[in-house]
């Protein structure tokens, strides 16, 4: 994950230097978060994504816009996410709302990654049914193939890109002795960050 403008207070300095930590335990996937969203019949659904950034107050990831996810997201912009890292017993509760990025950030995000990273994003249409696994390999086999001789151009999808994250809540959970965990919160409050602490 990178991060860029981060505010330089808590919380958010203290999201990055949990990460930091994470990482320099060798946590692997340290940037892996499970996102939980709600559908239009109110049912939750959780699965995780990569965050590829932090910029400002935003926590970003990429997408298709077409996912069943996405449809969650259209219906209730309401989301939770949560990190576990288990290499520093330490775990980080987030909620917000979210919205898509911005094209151009899409783009730069898309047409900055090397040559073939792309393919996945442009051969599947993601959750959609598919008779088999097989099928869509040879479908991915293809469209690299095409992509490798010319014949098509490595193009962004038009309904893939970022999904952006506007927080107003973060817990942080540190395992402790005995089980009495540390736990540290902040809630946005006009517009202020409300530190605050919670039993375990």
């Amino acid at each position: 994950m990178l991060f860029k403008n981060l505010p330089q207070s808590a919380p958010f300095k203290l999201f990055e230097d949990y990460y930091q930590n994470a990482e320099n335990h060798n946590q692997p996937i340290a940037e892996a978060g499970c996102i939980s969203s709600v559908d239009k019949d109110g049912n939750p659904h959780s699965r995780h994504v990569n965050f590829k950034y932090f910029f400002e107050d935003h926590l970003i990831f990429f997408s298709s816009y077409s996912s069943d996810k996405a449809k969650d997201f259209e219906s209730n912009q309401n989301v939770a996410v949560n990190f576990w890292w288990a290499s520093i017993n330490v775990q980080v509760r987030l909620e917000g709302k979210i919205s898509k990025c911005s094209e151009k950030f899409s783009d730069e995000h898309f047409y900055g990654r090397e040559a073939g990273k792309n393919i996945a994003a442009i051969a599947s249409n993601q959750s959609q049914e598919i008779e088999s696994y097989e099928i869509l390999e040879a479908k991915y086999e293809k469209i690299k193939s095409e992509i490798e001789e010319g014949i098509i151009k490595e193009t962004r999808p038009e309904d893939w890109g970022g999904y952006q994250i506007s927080i107003d809540y973060f817990e942080f959970w540190e395992a402790n002795n005995d089980r009495l965990n540390y736990r540290e919160s902040y809630k946005l409050e006009n517009n202020e960050w409300r530190r605050f602490f919670l039993q375990s």
